[in-house]
């Protein structure tokens, strides 16, 4: 439901299009169900790919239980400022998208933007 409020508030109809990254605990509403692993088998999530998913490792990488929601939001914000170092992705990143998933299945989303 957060993923649907925060698309809709910002008038994302294709994320895949409507977004340059995504930061998340779990790759959703990115592709059709059931589909999702034909993404990672073309390298459309890969670092260089069409649309990089977790280019910092993810969750699988580091998991700080209370901290790991801040991980995800600094990480989207460092590939929008080309500062996220050996794991910056090849596309220039305008807008991202981070999410985090905790406790008694509570959501955070948040869209960030570049603007000059």
């Amino acid at each position: 439901m957060a993923c649907e409020k925060l698309y809709k508030r910002n008038g994302i109809t294709n994320p895949r299009r409507d977004l340059d990254y995504a930061e998340v605990y779990e790759p959703f509403h990115f592709c059709e169900k059931g589909k999702g692993w034909q993404l990672i088998e073309k390298g459309i999530t890969e670092i260089e790919g069409k649309f990089p998913v977790n280019a910092s490792g993810g969750v699988l990488a580091t998991n700080p239980i209370g901290a790991s929601p801040m991980n995800r939001i600094v990480e989207a914000a460092l590939q929008i400022r080309g500062d996220a170092g050996e794991h910056q992705v090849t596309r220039d990143v305008k807008t991202a998208i981070a999410s985090a998933l905790g406790g008694a299945n509570w959501t955070m989303m948040t869209l960030l933007k570049r603007s000059l």
